[in-house]
């Protein structure tokens, strides 16, 4: 007495890779504005060249003016306005958000598979 299974395996596949896209593309646009929430702030544009520059669909967050590097890694923020203001600000939204992230992908695992 045996049990045979079978599935589709194109179908699974499918699903998985809808699923991953689609959690990239949340996780990424959730990140993204947890970031900026640290991210230094003078005239606005190290923010909006995250908008303008990022891939959402494919997960890569990307800051490009020409002295964002300096400011992620360098210096004390000034919080006049942003009372957030951090160095490292990505990774600081990674940190402190990391159950949000985790609960963000389960839901998309959940309701896509």
């Amino acid at each position: 007495m045996g049990v045979t299974v079978t599935f589709n395996k194109q179908a699974v596949k499918a699903r998985i890779s809808t699923a991953t896209e689609k959690g990239t593309y949340i996780l990424a646009n959730e990140l993204l504005k947890d970031s900026n929430y640290y991210a230094r702030e003078d005239s606005g544009e190290l923010i909006r060249s995250s908008i303008r520059a990022s891939n959402i669909k494919k997960g890569t967050l990307i800051w490009d003016t020409p002295y964002a590097k300096k400011m992620y890694y360098v210096g004390s923020p000034s919080r006049d306005k942003n009372p957030n203001a951090s160095t490292l600000w990505a990774q600081k939204a990674a940190d402190e958000n990391k159950e949000k992230y985790l609960r963000i992908v389960q839901k998309v695992m959940d309701n896509e598979v």
